[in-house]
């Protein structure tokens, strides 16, 4: 199955957006700020990504398995910042239905993490990376993250993501090590499967160095 990477258009948008929730139904952060019980949360998503599809410093990347009977269909994608991207602090109006505590939490210091640790440093971000449920395992996420790492490496920079305590052994087998995490507390919140608290950690993988 020869699978391809292109740039996203925003004709894609809806499937990002099917793909994003389709990828994160299990998620606690993403059940509890993305509400599944109304259509403003999905609202809310489309049009974040036709939004920032266009910004010039980000790069919304999909891959596709042309020679299949559905070539147009959209295996993973994700988002990357390049060095030039502004790190924002300031975070948005949440969609009807969220739980504004917990995502003013948990997103307001993943942003202040990333400002703290690569402040001054220039960098590549792996903002969001996500693959169908029914499409994991054969390859398209890793494509996607080499895709980032390839120009990091080029550049000479480094690179920055947020990785679920899961997925962590994954970045580290690419070079990236764990700098800090973020715990967030989920007594007494419905609707995330028991967990007492939510993980994230945040990891860097180093430059490349110079040839002589």
């Amino acid at each position: 199955m020869p699978l391809t990477v292109r740039l996203a258009t925003a004709e894609d948008a809806d499937q990002l957006t099917d793909i994003y929730f389709a990828a994160f139904q299990h998620d606690a952060i993403s059940l509890l700020v993305f509400s599944r019980n109304t259509p403003h949360a999905r609202e809310w998503w489309h049009a974040s990504i036709l939004a920032e599809i266009t910004d010039p410093h980000t790069h919304f990347l999909c891959i596709v398995d042309l020679s299949s009977p559905t070539p147009s269909k959209i295996l993973s994608y994700c988002k990357w910042n390049s060095p030039s991207a502004p790190i924002v602090l300031d975070l948005p109006t949440w969609p009807n239905g969220a739980d504004i505590e917990i995502a003013d939490h948990f997103f307001g210091n993943l942003v202040r993490s990333h400002e703290m640790i690569m402040r001054g440093r220039k960098h590549w971000y792996l903002e969001v990376i996500v693959t169908r449920p029914e499409e994991q395992g054969k390859g398209a996420a890793g494509m996607l993250l080499r895709w980032g790492m390839q120009r990091a490496d080029e550049e000479r920079t480094e690179v920055y993501l947020e990785a679920s305590p899961e997925g962590k052994p994954i970045y580290e087998h690419y070079g990236f090590k764990e700098v800090g995490r973020l715990i967030v507390p989920l007594e007494g919140k419905e609707g995330v499967g028991g967990e007492k608290e939510f993980v994230e950690c945040f990891m860097v993988r180093s430059a490349t160095e110079k040839e002589n």
